[in-house]
């Protein structure tokens, strides 16, 4: 997966369209930190992934969507520890501002632009880099 080639389609396709901002979907475990199959979480960051949410944090055009499986009251102890480190998602497993229109249906399927997640063929050893360069063309 080439995630730069992702972040630049989708950053130019806002400015073509002249779109307020893109949407950007991440995964936790696997994707942002470590998996801990532990009882209690770890929160091992992978190289530069911190330092790249915090990025799309402080951008006013991108809204940052936390996209997991976990069950609702771990996903509020995450959100909680991510907010402590500078890194806010403006929601959680929903995009309530892209709503359906006569072409798509986005009731069981969220919009978004960019999709940040292992199983998408993100690598987080290197990935992560690569978004903070992407979005530095921006």
């Amino acid at each position: 997966m080439d995630i730069s080639k992702a972040f630049k389609a989708a950053l130019n396709r806002k400015i073509e369209r002249n779109w307020e901002k893109i949407y950007v979907i991440v995964d936790i475990h696997d994707t942002i930190i470590h998996a801990s199959y532990e009882q209690a979480e770890t929160f091992r960051y992978f190289p530069a992934a911190r330092e790249a949410l915090q990025l799309m944090t402080s951008r006013d055009d991108i809204c940052l969507i936390l996209w997991s499986s976990t069950y609702r009251d771990k996903l509020e102890m995450y959100v909680r520890h991510f907010a402590g480190d500078g890194i806010h998602f403006d929601y959680v497993n929903e995009n309530p501002e892209v709503t359906n229109t006569t072409l798509s249906d986005f009731d069981a399927k969220l919009y978004y632009n960019v999709g940040i997640d292992d199983k998408f063929g993100f690598e987080p050893e290197t990935d992560w880099q690569q978004v903070i360069e992407a979005l530095s063309l921006y």
